[in-house]
């Protein structure tokens, strides 16, 4: 028997649906079906149109969920800060 390892993807909510469907009518668990069809994927021929280049980064994560920036803190906001942390470090210490 081979080794079983786990997986976790992130994959469209209407695409597991059809898995589920399929598996439930291959009566095959998720995990079966999935595997099924991975490794039938390997048998495919490639198509020569495509070169051997790695995925894109839009092609792997197709999430759509942009990096929210933060500006750095300005040098009045820091100074701030600072006597906030020394205050709450002086009161802490009376207890």
């Amino acid at each position: 028997m081979s080794e079983i390892s786990t997986l976790t993807i992130k994959i469209p909510v209407a695409l597991k649906e059809k898995i589920k469907a399929i598996a439930l009518e291959n009566q095959l668990s998720l995990s079966a079906e999935v595997c099924q069809r991975l490794e039938s994927s390997f048998d495919l021929p490639v198509k020569s149109g495509k070169k051997n280049t790695p995925p894109h980064h839009d092609e792997i994560d197709n999430q759509g969920i942009e990096e929210e920036v933060e500006q750095p803190l300005s040098q009045k906001e820091l100074k701030k800060l600072r006597q906030l942390l020394k205050g709450s470090l002086k009161t802490g210490k009376k207890k």
